[in-house]
């Protein structure tokens, strides 16, 4: 369907839809794989179901009304099933299961009946079941007809009756099926504008589109005369079970009221009210929905230790953002410094692959809890075209990845003290921070080197809303809970941060952040002195006086393969020209090193540890366009050429302007670029003056010094 065929609003939020019934990529979850999944067939009509999660107790969502399906739960389902063993399954009508056309298979029993077939086939016996609007009546159902299959029943946005009393209630129905089958678009805009009013909800928004995209319009309309004409409130009566309602006292699908009636009716039921709360919690509020879950159906029981107060070692936890290895890098030299200034400080680490294992080769500790974190380089590489990286909506699409990784962190944190948390761009734990801020415990500092997310595509109308609706979130976040960053951190001086607005009536990225920040200047993840034996170094890492060295790298994700091809290609013509030419190929963690010819005088390395090194004494570098290699490269005075990977915000506004401010503006279009182009180039930068201006070498120590006054908290004292 072309834009201009669909309402405004979802053309600008949720963007070109897919051919009508393609489901979200990937499907449901991105970040977890079904222990077991399968379908179940009544009366020639398949269901699909999913198990995910081995152990714990079950928790079984009974599946939801047909204009949504199992990719609504994809905020809260992964991080449960490394507690739980969790059911969901799409009803008929929706997902991955069949679309009958006959009126007659959309019944309640027949979404009853499929429910306790998937349970059946499972073989669970004893479930925390889940309902979540319409399907609050299937859990109902289910809970007082087979009582020994359910341990707690969880109510969320849930009915407790559709019946229609009042001829005004039938006509409203009609209409709305009559909408469905009209125009397919305008009602799901209609629908999940009404589910998600709280402010900023964009992501879920779309997500709940794409979602319903996948079914149509006639389908739907005859599920939803199915769930039209119940009544549960009998059997809400008559329930024994430990009940949780959950509803959002500003929900405009199901009246606050419903969930007040279950809450009255169930003997014993605890109603929580989610004060201006919307329809869907599990996709709105993800850590509030999965606390609140949990308090109520609890985790198996972990052993753990409470030390005394005092006897506890001093300990920072560091979360360091896995995309690349420049982040880990700059970060273990401010713990360094820390360490220096504060000895007795133990740091922990809390990142992924390859910033982990680069940690752990350094001697780090590297937290066990690492592991069951959702790796941030995967889902970037998953979002990359060739040298082409939309990374606005590579960060948007991060959702799934942000809510698992936050509540991982969330899991730690109740389980050991820490004295301080300093992130690294860790954005899941300042967005969830703030939108849950009474779950921060101890100081937290934020560090970043670039601020605010800036649209690339000019006639992107789309981009550039959604940019400056993320920003001015960010902004509200901020204003409104100040004490959420206890210190915030800009690894940079303020001339770094471009002076453009965040978006259409925002401020100035600049004055915002003067307002916000601290500035530390750049942090080099090591001291120039150590780098200044050219000579010395060329020796130690086993490259010759007589020879020209070419290094290209890409940093730690696999983003950077089609640039290294194209390098490779361009090898034997710069040879020609420089027969002592020698290229070394940094393939890096991911990428594999047999992708590469097999030339004279090409190297290929799957992995350079401390690359800097190797870089400082080369005689040009052909390097992507990300900060950290960019600034290295200029304070070690070496010519390099940089390929800012295309539509990536970061790597083209924002280094690149700070580039500029150092003197070094040395990107290439990696776009039309040949083999025989990108030889020339090279040639001639190899040959060029560098005049860079000199970067700053206190940084780390300066950043450091910074989060001490925070662990130290004396700044205010009188002396």
């Amino acid at each position: 369907m072309t834009d201009a065929a669909l309402p405004p609003k979802l053309a600008l939020q949720a963007g070109p839809l897919p051919a009508p019934g393609t489901l979200p990529h990937p499907y449901p979850y991105e970040t977890v794989t079904p222990h077991r999944e399968g379908y179940v067939e009544r009366d020639g009509v398949r269901s699909w179901y999913a198990q995910y999660g081995e152990h714990g107790p079950w928790i079984a969502f009974a599946p939801i009304f047909q204009i949504a399906n199992a990719h609504l739960l994809r905020a809260v389902v992964p991080w449960l099933s490394q507690h739980y063993r969790v059911l969901v399954m799409d009803l008929r009508g929706s997902g991955r299961s069949d679309r009958p056309t006959q009126p007659d298979q959309y019944t309640f029993d027949h979404y009853f009946a499929d429910f306790v077939a998937v349970l059946d086939r499972l073989q669970v016996k004893c479930a925390g079941v889940v309902g979540i609007s319409a399907t609050a009546m299937t859990a109902i159902r289910l809970a007082h007809t087979q009582p020994e299959r359910v341990a707690h029943l969880v109510l969320v946005g849930g009915w407790v009756e559709r019946k229609l009393d009042h001829p005004k209630m039938a006509a409203a129905v009609q209409q709305n099926l009559a909408n469905m089958r009209a125009d397919w678009a305008a009602y799901l805009d209609e629908f999940f504008s009404i589910c998600f009013g709280e402010p900023h909800s964009t992501k879920a928004y779309e997500d709940a589109v794409r979602s319903g995209w996948s079914t149509d319009g006639d389908t739907v309309a005859m599920a939803l005369a199915g769930w039209i004409g119940h009544d549960m409130s009998a059997a809400c009566k008559a329930l024994r079970c430990p009940t949780l309602v959950i509803h959002g006292d500003q929900d405009g699908r199901v009246p606050y009221a419903q969930g007040q009636k279950a809450a009255s009716l169930i003997p014993g039921a605890r109603l929580v009210t989610v004060g201006t709360g919307g329809h869907l919690m599990p996709a709105r509020d993800p850590v509030a929905f999965c606390r609140l879950l949990t308090d109520f159906i609890a985790k198996p029981a972990e052993p753990k230790t409470w030390v005394r107060a005092m006897a506890r070692p001093r300990k920072a936890l560091f979360v360091s953002s896995a995309i690349g290895l420049g982040h880990v890098q700059r970060d273990l030299a401010i713990a360094r410094e820390l360490r220096k200034l504060q000895p007795d400080l133990q740091v922990d680490w809390f990142t992924v692959h390859p910033a982990s294992t680069y940690l752990q080769r350094e001697g780090e500790s590297v937290h066990p809890a690492c592991p069951r974190l959702a790796n941030e380089s995967s889902h970037f590489e998953a979002q990359a075209g060739e040298h082409d990286l939309q990374a606005f909506f590579a960060l948007r699409t991060m959702d799934e990845v942000m809510a698992r990784n936050f509540l991982v962190f969330d899991d730690l944190l109740d389980h050991e003290h820490y004295d301080i948390v300093i992130g690294d761009e860790a954005w899941e734990l300042d967005y969830h921070y703030h939108e849950n801020p009474e779950r921060k415990r101890q100081p937290f500092v934020f560090l970043t080197d670039f601020i605010g997310c800036l649209p690339m595509e000019e006639a992107n109308e789309r981009e550039a809303f959604l940019c400056a609706d993320r920003n001015a979130d960010e902004i509200a976040h901020v204003e409104r809970y100040p004490w959420i960053r206890d210190r915030a951190i800009f690894v940079g001086n303020p001339e770094d941060v471009p002076e453009l607005p965040f978006g259409p009536g925002l401020p100035v990225i600049r004055d915002w952040a003067q307002r916000n920040f601290a500035f530390t200047g750049y942090a080099l993840p090591f001291g120039l002195e150590a780098l200044a034996d050219t000579e010395g170094l060329r020796a130690r890492h086993g490259y010759r006086k007589d020879e020209k060295l070419v290094i290209a790298a890409v940093g730690g994700t696999a983003v950077g393969a089609p640039l290294l091809q194209k390098i490779a290609q361009a090898f034997p013509l710069m040879k020609r020209q420089v027969p002592e030419l020698r290229l070394v190929l940094v393939a890096g963690p991911r990428v594999a090193p047999d992708a590469f010819p097999q030339l004279d005088g090409l190297e290929v390395r799957p992995y350079v540890h401390n690359l800097f090194e190797h870089l400082a004494c080369s005689d040009l570098a052909l390097v992507q366009g990300g900060l950290s290699t960019c600034m290295e490269l200029v304070a070690t005075g070496r010519r390099f050429l940089s390929f800012p990977l295309e539509r990536h915000f970061e790597q083209c506004i924002h280094v690149q302007h700070r580039l500029r401010n150092y003197c070094a503006d040395c990107a290439v279009q990696f776009r039309g670029l040949t083999a025989a182009g990108l030889a020339d180039k090279a040639l001639q930068a190899m040959e060029a003056p560098v005049r860079y201006r000199g970067v700053e070498t206190d940084g780390a120590e300066r950043a450091a010094r910074r989060i001490l006054e925070v662990l130290e908290n004396r700044h205010w004292a009188a002396a």
